[in-house]
């Protein structure tokens, strides 16, 4: 059996799937264990023993949970591995319940074809594939296929969502630890990061967390000397958050990331999210003098990064409770009081809601992504961001738009589109807006049709007007590609690139042109095969 938080969290997750299924005849301990024609018949008692920890959580039971509850396969076993890396700082850590016991090698070869191939590819592909692969760790394949996989799970994870999203980024994470691939990720994630067309900077630096290769700590060191851009910036100073906590850094290296990380924070024109990154670094470092920085961000547009570096949150404590209480009213009218009284779904919450550091929120947001309450969180931090731009508390909304980026709602749409493609806000808020608009499916139809023409029309005004400083229509322009990318849209993205070759579209200036271009461009060279249908 298995002991300790981990094993509490696990169980967690089968005992929460089956007690909000969507079948009610399987929530009870009775029908579950009937197996809803899906899986072998057992006693009732057996489900309790399943649950208390009085037998072991394998990965048998785990797809026997998600059969019988009718879910897609490997969600569950997601939402494990999520809590799992959430829970063990250390990457040499093995995840709970992979790999599958002996590698296939069979299917690990047919699945390595398909992923070299023009082939479609699912998350549970990846997942599999990644996990013989682990394996396996003297196979033999030339570094170019090793590039080639990882290169295209990398990419496909940043355009996929939700489970697909967790397994491709579960498998990624998988082929950075692999042995023959470390200085392959290095050399790839140093390219990405120096390209400023590169739109997924995030996903490619947030994998670097899971490797020690002496290279990686220059890559994204050379990001905090000289940036490609804010989005490369910010990511790098996530990864770096990550290595800095699990004491990888010399002392020399830390030294020159807390000056490089400290002269980011004060700098104002750098985004919000370079500025909050930049804090989450310096407070997992822990030197002395901490106190005295902080004491030094007194300027209204600085008192966030000071609270992160202090507590570790962008937002007054007495603000937090007063979020949580009006949280825990919305959750009342829809979950049980057995939800609202978890120990495990109240942890998961608060790192969600509460907690700035990247690694360990972004961890919490994918289980609750995962799980049922997200939906409902999700619905209840529309009124939060309502709420928070009403009374122009910008950090308040920075941190909903960073929660409802992976609880997204169609709920939401009309809210984050407005935000989006309203030339006076903020524009980092309708950065994050626009993107949050593109982490949401939409059903076909008119809605949807004019959703579409909104922010294309603001995507052609900001290329043709600019919006101010250069960085900022360069962030407008990101985020307006990727809604529209992200919503199948490519022939709008097609039709903009189109008329700034014809002379149609004449941008505000030539940088801006060239700019606009290569954010366009990364789009339209996704091949067919890797751009999913929505």
């Amino acid at each position: 059996m298995q002991h300790g938080d981990l094993g509490q969290k696990m169980l967690w997750v089968l005992r929460n799937a089956r007690t909000h299924a969507a079948d009610p005849a399987v929530r009870g301990a009775s029908g579950f264990a009937a197996g809803a024609g899906r899986a072998p018949a057992v006693h009732r008692s057996q489900v309790g023993r399943w649950e208390n920890g009085s037998v072991a959580v394998t990965y048998e039971l785990v797809r026997r949970y998600e059969q019988v509850l009718d879910l897609p396969e490997g969600q569950l076993l997601a939402a494990i591995e999520v809590f799992g890396r959430m829970m063990l700082a250390s990457e040499a850590a093995p995840e709970p319940l992979h790999p599958r016991g002996e590698p296939d090698a069979d299917e690990a070869l047919e699945l390595v074809e398909r992923a070299l191939s023009t082939e479609r590819m699912t998350g549970l592909d990846w997942d599999r594939l990644s996990s013989h692969l682990a394996g396996l760790p003297h196979v033999l394949l030339r570094e170019r296929d090793w590039e080639a996989m990882f290169r295209r799970c990398n990419q496909e994870a940043g355009l996929s969502l939700d489970l697909e999203f967790v397994q491709r980024y579960g498998a990624a994470i998988r082929f950075v630890r692999h042995p023959r691939t470390e200085a392959v990720v290095a050399r790839l994630a140093d390219a990405g990061l120096r390209d400023p067309a590169e739109q997924l900077y995030v996903d490619i630096a947030s994998l670097l967390r899971y490797t020690t290769h002496p290279a990686v700590i220059d890559v994204l060191l050379a990001q905090l000397r000289d940036p490609t851009n804010d989005h490369a910036l910010r990511s790098a100073l996530l990864a770096l958050t990550s290595h800095v906590q699990r004491r990888r850094l010399t002392r020399e290296e830390t030294v020159e990331v807390v000056r490089l990380a400290v002269d980011h924070l004060r700098d104002t024109d750098r985004s919000f999210r370079v500025r909050r990154g930049a804090a989450n670094l310096v407070r997992a470092v822990d030197l002395p003098g901490r106190e005295r920085l902080a004491a030094g961000l007194t300027v209204d547009n600085q008192k966030f990064a000071a609270s992160i570096i202090m507590a570790g949150r962008a937002r007054r404590p007495e603000e937090l409770r007063d979020l949580r209480a009006r949280l825990r009213r919305t959750l009342a009218q829809t979950l049980s009081p057995d939800d609202l009284e978890e120990p495990v779904l109240d942890t998961v919450i608060g790192a969600a809601i509460g907690e700035t550091n990247e690694e360990t929120n972004g961890n919490a947001l994918a289980i609750l992504m995962l799980s049922p309450q997200g939906p409902v969180v999700g619905r209840a931090y529309i009124e939060e961001l309502r709420d928070a731009l009403h009374h122009n508390h910008h950090v308040a909304a920075h941190e909903c738009l960073s929660v409802l980026s992976w609880l997204m709602q169609p709920e939401a749409l009309d809210l984050v589109t407005d935000i989006a493609c309203d030339p006076s806000a903020d524009v980092d808020l309708a950065y994050e807006s626009a993107n949050a608009a593109g982490n949401c499916v939409e059903a076909p139809g008119p809605t949807r049709e004019a959703r579409d023409a909104r922010l294309l029309a603001r995507l052609t005004d900001v290329v043709r007007d600019g919006a101010g400083r250069l960085a900022d229509s360069e962030a407008l322009v990101r985020g307006h590609a990727y809604a529209l990318g992200m919503r199948d849209r490519y022939d709008l993205i097609d039709g903009v690139v189109d008329d700034l070759d014809s002379g149609r579209l004449v941008a505000a200036s030539p940088a801006l042109a060239s700019r606009a271009r290569g954010a366009l461009g990364w789009w339209q060279a996704i091949p067919p095969h890797l751009r999913p249908v929505r």
